[in-house]
């Protein structure tokens, strides 16, 4: 189940960034110019320019680290790294989780997101984008406590 759930996880997240990619090239799906965009997607006022590529990089970069950490804990790449390493992609899967929580909570307890009122964004927020992000910290987090118990090697003595 580890391996399979890893590979959902790794395919939202990967499609996600893309997304973030195609706006940051200038796509405008779902809305169908930039006003519209801006609307459904950032939930700023009418004006407000699209983010600029730099950002969209960001965001698909740090939507990428957690798919790919995922990956390597459900097919225990871990192991193959140095020591010093080893620690990395379970801790980018755990930080991960816990942003994808907080921005999932967030759109429920916090009066921050009560400025987006009156745009697109709110309800899409409110219907899928924070659920999408409690799926997510909840499918990382199980990627973790469903992965396979370490088995020791049995010594061979001559």
């Amino acid at each position: 189940m580890n391996k399979g759930l890893a590979i959902v996880v790794s395919c939202a997240l990967t499609a996600i960034a893309g997304l973030h990619l195609y706006w940051g090239i200038g796509g405008f799906w779902p809305g169908h110019d930039a006003a519209s965009l801006v609307d459904m997607v950032v939930g700023a006022r009418s004006g407000t320019p699209v983010p600029p590529f730099w950002a969209c990089l960001v965001v698909a970069v740090c939507l990428l680290l957690p798919a790919l950490s995922s990956m390597m804990i459900a097919y225990r790449v871990t192991p193959a790294l140095p020591k010093f390493l080893a620690w990395i992609p379970a801790a980018a899967l755990w930080f991960s989780a816990l942003v994808f929580l907080a921005r999932g909570l967030s759109t429920y307890l916090s009066p921050l997101v009560l400025s987006a009122r009156g745009t697109a964004f709110y309800e899409l927020d409110r219907m899928l984008y924070a659920p999408l992000c409690l799926g997510l910290a909840a499918g990382l987090v199980a990627v973790w406590f469903t992965q396979p118990k370490t088995q020791s090697i049995p010594k061979v003595t001559p």
